[in-house]
């Protein structure tokens, strides 16, 4: 049985601010596939790089009122959208828009639009489903993103798994995803007993990092549960330099 938001704030209480986030973003993202058209194939090429401009703006009204931001503060991005001038294909990339209306930083805006792009690669994949299709150089093989989060399974098999549109694919068992090593002195492991079921597997070559999820562990909780359950892990490894290359379910990368 799979365990729900509200009982894992119950098992991990010091998790409850971010999981009360990730419940805003399950709900941002249902309410969007009921706006998103079902046929991607009719949609004109500039509308298929991110949401039809014709639902642009209810999109972004949905967005403003689910994370309970202030609209007129974020009216130049409800514009870039209706005016197609948005290219969320570029995020996984990590290329973030330019819009210096906003007085954020790149970080935080690369924050806002993983969110705000969530519902689209979710629908991108449910469009194109290449689950199973290998991960070149470590890349999402539909959207391109950098892997942060992988599972073990029988085999012993590793699986990567995509933060923006969810793919699945498998890699090699032994390797850095990011970087390509398969050198053995410069890949460690980073486990703690507080948080069984997953571990952090760490590169020297390129100081970078992904979260390993236990089969076990996908039990009782989905992926992105599973990621943010293990967030203690994150903040271990950032402590000692390693970077994270892909958000986490909250859109953060950096933690602490």
């Amino acid at each position: 049985m799979t365990i729900d938001i509200q009982t894992l704030i119950e098992q991990r209480p010091h998790l409850k601010d971010p999981l009360e986030l990730y419940a805003k973003c399950l709900r941002f993202q249902s309410e969007a596939a009921i706006l998103l058209p079902k046929e991607r194939a009719t949609m004109a090429p500039e509308d298929a790089k991110a949401y039809p401009r014709e639902i642009a703006g209810d999109l972004f009204r949905l967005f403003i009122s689910v994370f309970d931001l202030p609209a007129e503060n974020f009216a130049p991005l409800g514009a870039a959208l209706a005016n197609g001038e948005i290219d969320f294909m570029r995020l996984p990339l990590d290329e973030t828009p330019d819009l210096p209306e906003l007085p954020h930083s790149k970080e935080e805006l690369a924050g806002l639009f993983f969110l705000l792009s969530r519902p689209y690669f979710i629908a991108l994949r449910e469009t194109f489903p290449l689950d199973g299709n290998e991960w070149k150089d470590g890349r999402c093989p539909l959207c391109s993103a950098k892997a942060a989060i992988t599972s073990v399974v029988e085999g012993p098999k590793r699986q990567l798994h995509c933060s923006f549109c969810g793919t699945v694919g498998p890699y090699r068992f032994i390797g850095c995803p990011n970087c390509g090593t398969v050198e053995a002195e410069k890949l460690n492991t980073i486990m703690s007993e507080d948080e069984p079921g997953f571990r952090i597997t760490t590169c020297e070559a390129c100081r970078t990092y992904v979260k390993v999820v236990e089969g076990t562990a996908l039990q009782d909780l989905t992926l992105d549960l599973a990621d943010m359950a293990s967030l203690p892990l994150d903040i271990i490894a950032q402590g000692k330099g390693y970077a994270r290359l892909a958000p986490n379910p909250i859109s953060l990368k950096k933690m602490g």
